[in-house]
């Protein structure tokens, strides 16, 4: 009889532990063991497949919804409860059916009965020692996985977390991205790292109900103006036919906000912003780059001079510069435009000086821009310009 509890506790262990993470982590034994009637192995193949898809072309990588990849999620879920459902009543049919094996044992070894009934406070003791250690088993492997999710998702091991929550059914998820929003939704780049987790789910349902509660998360603490705001308009957008949500509210207020720190001449978010998550800056790009054009000022025209040069990346900047030349010629007669267009010039040859000899997109970019001096009014070209701002650099 012990040695059936003992076998019974054993296999449960096993089975609460051994989910722990795609084939670079699990032993080659392990991945050949059974979850929710697939091997890891099976499992593993199709969470990477779904992690990887790229969809319509677009950068930002299994941000639609693949009808493919949507059923096969689907239906890993329903097996992955149906298995955790008749593991969960097979436990409790044996901590039923135990003390009447116990009797029947008792009742049939008439022989042994007397010894039996001597014995039997010590196996009852027993039985409840094991019964308790293979709940608190249980519970506990289904801890360490949840606690595993967590860690994954806040580490970017999003491949893991998208294993684990694909095969994990005693969290809910609503209230994996509230606990680990709550330790740190003040923390913007742990905020993306629960959007990328959030793009990657598979299920159209799950990812709806996902963004519909970061949304709320999102505007509890600011968030909302913040660059996750733009990450999570973006993604969402890629579904917008399943959920759309007022983007005015998440991307909109993250845009205006940095527009007005551009005109004021801080670069430091968007140019952060633009390294990190480049794909992104993208989407937004054209949005910051024309607020100069659509809010003149002269004084936003002498801070915006400096932020191509603040950017990350060379067509980044060839296309800063060219936006802000475009809206300079398009006020030109508001304002005496030589010195602008000196710094210009300046900061332009600044960039070409430290710009790759391979990047001849970038050059031929960076020549049309080049060949915006000549359209203003004075009709002087780039190189003039250029000689200009060293003749005249003490005075402006």
């Amino acid at each position: 009889m012990q040695k059936l509890i003992v076998t019974l506790f054993a296999h449960t262990l096993v089975q609460s532990f051994i989910i722990a993470a795609p084939s670079e982590v699990l032993p080659e034994s392990s991945l050949q063991l059974d979850a929710c009637g697939q091997s890891y192995n099976e499992i593993i193949s199709i969470t990477k497949s779904w992690h990887t898809k790229t969809c319509n072309g677009t950068e930002l990588r299994a941000a639609c919804i693949v009808p493919e990849h949507e059923q096969a999620y689907l239906e890993l879920k329903k097996r992955c409860q149906e298995a955790y459902d008749q593991q969960t009543t097979q436990s409790k049919d044996l901590s039923i059916k135990l003390p009447e094996y116990m009797s029947k044992v008792m009742s049939s070894v008439s022989v042994l009965s007397q010894t039996l009934k001597n014995d039997m406070p010590g196996l009852e003791t027993l039985f409840n020692g094991q019964k308790q250690q293979l709940e608190n088993a249980w519970k506990y492997g289904i801890q360490l996985q949840r606690e595993l999710l967590l860690t994954s998702i806040e580490s970017d091991r999003q491949e893991l977390a998208l294993f684990l929550h694909s095969i994990l059914l005693d969290s809910a998820l609503s209230n994996i991205l509230a606990e680990s929003y709550r330790y740190h939704g003040a923390n913007s780049r742990m905020v993306a790292r629960i959007l990328k987790f959030v793009r990657l789910l598979p299920g159209s349902e799950d990812r709806v109900s996902a963004y519909k509660q970061m949304a709320e998360l999102l505007q509890s603490n600011g968030q909302d103006e913040r660059f996750p705001a733009v990450i999570f308009s973006v993604d969402a957008k890629e579904i917008s036919n399943h959920y759309n949500p007022d983007h005015s509210l998440f991307q909109g207020k993250a845009v205006t906000r940095w527009q007005s720190q551009l005109l004021a001449g801080n670069f430091t978010e968007v140019a952060l912003f633009a390294q990190d998550f480049t794909a992104y800056y993208m989407q937004v790009e054209a949005d910051l780059l024309g607020v100069l054009n659509n809010q003149w000022s002269v004084q936003g025209l002498s801070n915006m001079i400096f932020l191509p040069n603040a950017l990350p990346g060379p067509v980044q900047r060839v296309r800063a510069f060219k936006a802000v030349l475009e809206a300079l010629l398009q006020h030109q007669d508001k304002q005496h435009n030589d010195a602008f267009l000196m710094r210009l010039a300046h900061e332009i040859s600044f960039f070409e000086s430290s710009l790759n000899v391979e990047a001849p997109e970038v050059r031929q970019a960076l020549d049309a821009s080049k060949e915006l001096f000549s359209q203003f009014s004075y009709k002087r070209d780039f190189t003039v310009y250029t000689e200009l701002y060293e003749q005249f650099r003490a005075a402006i």
